[in-house]
């Protein structure tokens, strides 16, 4: 390489005589040739770079936007027959999380980038130049122009014009406007969430043992809170447990024991499941060392939790899991919202508009404050007569909801309803005329990891004829379950090797 070097410099010194040739008449053609471009090269880096600028590639096919990376999206993306469409996808967020193991990153039983799956893996078709992913986030819809508004990470604004439009956008935590909660609980719902209860908890775990440190205030720097008893507080809970008895022990005996995780729920614990399951469930928490309260958190200061019931709860860390309302963006579409401010969606995944464009003002939430939890989404007060299709537009998962019967923001129903709609645009791509069947939701049923090895599992619908178990081989069948449903086998071998390791060695202490 440095020979290499050398001969170069020597070369360009030669071509900056009036005649390189003359002067080495011996000079080879390829030298000539060498030397020229060499030349050209420097010349070329000596002139600033134009900026970037894409240029369309038309294929005569349908260009299909998708906003959002979430298991709705992704399971669209995944399906879709890029034969019969060019795809864009724009999210700020390049992975689909996923989200039933997102408890056990918290605590270093699995690995950040165990549970991202990448949207390249799940596409092959993106890699050719008239696909595109941006890293952006959207801003507002032209449904006239059909035109999508953009922003990326560094402000700049750019518009993606679309054949067809798939709003995934999914929802964002509710904080039901309690006062302190959005500034000081932590939300679990991404990656980046995870990470910020992970470095919290080793951090003052840490802190907890310095010398300056008071009684009252250790005891307090070593309670978590977890508000919401649904399957992912559940599941933070019994991770959280599993990590104090089977590692920190083993670390510090005497600060593990004060160690204090402290579940607080306002109706009933995992409310989706069958009795006895609930029953069990509780029980084993109470014996793993979780305190289950029943109230509601009425406000939250950066060191105490006050509920309904007048108690007031010292923390070190909260976090919160008491379910989701829309965002922002969801509430500012031009088109018609449900009660509970999500799009509103006919039986074909279209978005709907009023026909009246000033019953939208009257009867829609037009921003996430508006929104009021406890009404039933399909109470609007008004007939669906009010409603026509949004052209070219559909929503999937937790965005939006069908007001005739509107379902859970489950990850299933999102990946039932990308599958389907994938499966819809690939038969009309083929067949205009193909008769495409409303979509019909199954629910599969429920799992939760609660802690210790164990694990709920109940599949069917409640309230219906169904199959339930619990214990140890629900956690094998648990685990099993989800290893199988990750998006590629880079993850599972991820995650296989993370349940390993963590089984022999332990959870790691790191802070990042």
């Amino acid at each position: 390489m440095q020979s290499f070097r050398a001969l170069n410099r020597t070369l360009l010194a030669f071509s900056k005589a009036a005649c390189y040739q003359t002067q080495l008449p011996k000079l080879t053609k390829w030298h000539a040739d060498f030397v020229s471009y060499s030349s050209a090269s420097q010349h070329a880096l000596s002139i600033p770079v134009r900026a970037f600028s894409s240029i369309p590639l038309s294929t005569g096919k349908q260009h299909l936007v998708i906003l959002g990376t979430g298991w709705a999206a992704a399971r669209l993306f995944r399906d879709i027959d890029c034969n019969y469409f060019d795809v864009t996808v724009v999210s700020p967020r390049n992975h689909m999380v996923f989200t039933p193991l997102l408890t056990s990153a918290c605590v270093g039983t699995l690995e950040f980038r165990s549970v991202a799956v990448s949207i390249m893996s799940l596409q092959k078709h993106l890699k050719e130049p008239q696909n595109n992913y941006f890293l952006a986030s959207a801003q507002n819809v032209n449904p006239e122009k059909k035109v999508v508004h953009c922003k990326d990470e560094e402000g700049k604004e750019f518009s993606v014009s679309y054949d067809k439009l798939v709003v995934a956008t999914g929802s964002q935590g509710s904080t039901f406007g309690i006062p302190g909660v959005e500034k000081y609980a932590h939300p679990l719902r991404d990656i980046s969430h995870a990470t910020a209860i992970r470095n919290h908890l080793i951090a003052n775990w840490s802190l907890a043992n310095t010398p300056n440190r008071t009684a009252t205030e250790r005891q307090r720097m070593l309670s978590v809170l977890v508000v919401g008893g649904g399957p992912t507080g559940v599941e933070f809970a019994g991770e959280l447990s599993d990590f104090i008895n089977k590692d920190l022990r083993r670390l510090d005996n005497g600060r593990a024991s004060e160690m204090r995780v402290t579940l607080i729920e306002a109706q009933q614990l995992l409310g989706t499941f069958d009795a006895p399951l609930r029953e069990y469930a509780a029980n084993k928490l109470n014996r793993q060392g979780v305190h289950l309260v029943k109230g509601m958190v009425k406000e939250l200061t950066p060191t105490e939790a006050h509920l309904s019931t007048g108690e007031v709860l010292p923390y070190g860390i909260a976090v919160w899991s008491t379910g989701v309302g829309p965002t922002s963006f969801t509430t500012s579409l031009p088109f018609a919202k449900t009660a509970r401010g999500r799009i509103a969606i006919d039986g074909e995944m279209r978005a709907l508009q009023h026909v009246d464009p000033e019953k939208t003002a009257k009867s829609d939430p037009e921003k996430p404050s508006d929104v009021k939890m406890h009404v039933e989404e399909h109470d609007t007060g008004h007939g669906k007569e009010i409603y026509s299709q949004v052209d070219s537009c559909y929503a999937l998962g937790d965005c939006c909801a069908n007001m005739e019967l509107p379902l859970p923001a489950l990850a299933q129903v999102a990946e039932q309803q990308g599958k389907y709609l994938a499966r819809t645009f690939n038969a009309l791509a083929k067949d205009p005329n193909a008769r495409i069947e409303p979509f019909n939701y199954k629910h599969l049923g429920s799992m939760a990891s609660i802690g210790g090895n164990k694990a709920l599992i109940q599949l069917g619908e409640q309230g219906h004829k169904h199959f339930s178990m619990k214990g140890f081989k629900s956690y094998l069948a648990w685990r099993s379950a989800y290893l199988t449903r990750l998006g590629n086998a880079q993850n599972r071998l991820y995650v296989l090797i993370n349940w390993l390791t963590t089984t022999i060695f332990g959870r790691d202490m790191s802070r990042w």
